[in-house]
């Protein structure tokens, strides 16, 4: 038998739970999860224990769109889980229902937004990039070599430290240190 579980979260502490339960309880939910914690937190342990029960048929319900995902890119995420699984998806407040066609004509539209977001920002970075580097600024970590580092790292592995010794000894970060050990090793072959 298919179920319907409801979803609330609250992302400050002086909030309350009570209009989201109230509403997804009036629409009819088996079951319902609540998560008390901020958006940002990667740890959501009601949505995690909701995201194991769920089964092909089943529908996951929110009071508010936005209540669902930490981020809008992670409500898309797991919008696409659903779809994949064969899970409907309910969210009152904007009478979204993915069991419908209207419903996943929104969900697409508000994918294809993303995406379009994400490709905007990308390009406006690239962007960005090109005009540095056309004003001479270096983009990325500094090109060469710093000497004073790299005689430091030659002396420790001329005394025979290791990487995670000369590291330790130096302060000179681990990625570094392999690439002045590159340096040396083809300066000796």
């Amino acid at each position: 038998m298919n179920k319907i579980f409801g979803y609330a979260r609250i992302s400050t502490f002086d909030q309350n739970l009570d209009t989201q339960l109230d509403a997804l309880s009036r629409a009819g939910c088996d079951e319902i999860m609540e998560d008390k914690i901020t958006g940002i937190s990667i740890s959501r342990p009601a949505l995690d224990t909701l995201l194991e029960k769920l089964r092909p048929g089943d529908t996951v319900m929110v009071a508010r769109f936005f209540r669902l995902g930490r981020s809008r890119d992670h409500l898309i995420n797991l919008l696409g889980e659903f779809a994949q699984k064969g899970i409907h998806f309910k969210a009152l407040d904007l009478g979204v229902d993915s069991s419908t066609p209207s419903g996943k004509l929104v969900l697409q539209i508000f994918a294809a937004l993303a995406e379009y977001d994400r490709e905007s920002l990308l390009e406006k970075t690239r962007a960005g990039q090109l005009l540095a580097k056309a004003k001479g600024k270096h983009i990325g970590r500094p090109a060469g070599l710093d000497a004073e580092k790299f005689a430091k790292v030659k002396k420790a592995l001329e005394r025979g430290l290791s990487m995670a010794e000369t590291v330790s000894l130096t302060g000179i970060s681990m990625s570094s240190v392999k690439r002045y050990r590159k340096r040396i090793a083809a300066a000796t072959d």
